[in-house]
């Protein structure tokens, strides 16, 4: 069967070397690389980044405006993160202000750039990194929710103030608070409704 219609079949948009290796099956490396530089000079499929991969040659204006792309690259730019912060809170709402990269929960600190877009990484306790609580996903990506990303905002910059609490579930952010302990548990069941 041709690779690329394995490819289309077998992962989203944006994809990494270790997700063709599974796709098509090639557990030599060498070989896996080979093919995977045959078809980007083919122009059949497009490196975005050191490692990541897309069906399409994306401009910098296409990436910031679409959020699901912006959210897969982001967890595919770091294993094991998850959209969250500024980048949630501006979306949900929360927040008025600009922030011009995307934000995200991360085993270390980083930032990457792909297409004229930062994405930074921040580090959080390893007990928080791996707890499921307040994490969906959208279009393949893993996001925080909204009370999820005010704890992750909290514990990374304790200074932020949250404004209105109309809009939040009371009940998720005091339970998710308990994995983070301490500081943010007591700030959480101080939360005002």
């Amino acid at each position: 069967m041709n690779k690329l219609r394995e490819l289309e079949r077998g992962v989203g948009e944006i994809f990494t070397a270790q997700d063709l290796a599974v796709v098509w099956g090639y557990p030599d490396e060498r070989r896996l690389f080979e093919l995977i530089k045959y078809y980007v000079r083919r122009g059949e499929i497009v490196a975005l980044a050191r490692g990541i991969y897309s069906k399409r040659n994306y401009t910098e204006k296409e990436l910031r405006g679409n959020a699901s792309l912006l959210y897969q690259i982001a967890n595919k730019l770091v294993p094991n993160s998850y959209v969250s912060l500024y980048t949630v809170l501006k979306a949900e709402g929360i927040i008025d202000q600009y922030y011009d990269r995307i934000f995200s929960i991360a085993p270390r600190r980083v930032v990457r750039e792909v297409r004229g877009v930062k994405f930074e990484y921040r580090r959080v306790r390893e007990r928080i990194l791996w707890s499921d609580y307040g994490i969906r996903e959208i279009s393949g990506a893993r996001v925080a929710t909204r009370e999820r990303a005010i704890l992750d905002t909290w514990y990374c910059e304790s200074s932020w103030e949250l404004g209105r609490t109309d809009f939040l579930d009371m009940l998720k952010l005091k339970e998710w608070a308990k994995i983070y302990g301490g500081t943010i548990e007591r700030r959480a069941h101080d939360v005002e409704h």
